[in-house]
């Protein structure tokens, strides 16, 4: 694969930075809610990153378009656990500030989100832990392999790891989305419960 080029690293690297500013100097519910989603998610995707770059580098190295001068583990799941997850998380963080704030009914407090984010990387987690520990074992079980095309670039012992890898990266983002909704939805019904005279 092509080497990533420079602007599709920095340019979320600078997004980040800059909503981040924005915050700090104006504050917007919105726009914060945003950067806990991307920080909630971006936190998360680093830590399964820096599994996944063990067990197999070359799911970033060889399946990722290479970042270039980049192989060491620790710095692949930092740099692939952000690319990887800071726009979802700036999805999440703006459709639980949307449904956080919009509407007549009594808006919730950024801080409000915080716990159910952390509920949501937890449920992720587990899904995603669940499903590799499965694939892992299949994949044992089965005795699968690569293709041909493929075996020159993964050594032997590392291919069946590769495919538990590329199954629960899989099932961490369709979690993601599923929990998402899942969150959206608790925030409107909290709202409209908060609104309900006592």
């Amino acid at each position: 694969m092509e080497p990533l080029p420079w602007y599709r690293v920095l340019a979320p690297v600078g997004f980040v930075a800059g909503l981040a500013v924005l915050c700090a100097v104006r504050g917007s519910p919105l726009l914060r809610a945003m950067l806990l989603g991307i920080a909630v998610l971006v936190g998360y995707g680093v830590v399964q990153d820096q599994v996944s770059a063990r067990l197999c580098p070359e799911y970033f190295t060889v399946f990722h378009n290479p970042i270039p001068g980049l192989t060491d583990p620790t710095q692949l799941g930092i740099a692939w656990g952000f690319l990887g997850s800071w726009w979802g998380g700036a999805i999440l963080g703006l459709s639980a500030g949307i449904a956080a704030t919009a509407g007549s009914k009594p808006p919730l407090p950024v801080t409000a989100l915080v716990r159910p984010m952390l509920v949501l990387v937890a449920g992720i987690g587990f899904v995603a832990a669940v499903c590799g520990l499965s694939a892992a074992r299949h994949a044992e079980f089965f005795a699968i392999r690569l293709d041909p095309l493929f075996e020159s670039h993964v050594p032997p012992d590392r291919a069946r790891s590769l495919f538990a890898v590329a199954c629960y990266h899989f099932a961490a983002y369709a979690s993601a989305v599923v929990g998402s909704i899942g969150l959206c939805a608790w925030v409107v019904w909290k709202r409209t419960a908060l609104s309900r005279p006592a």
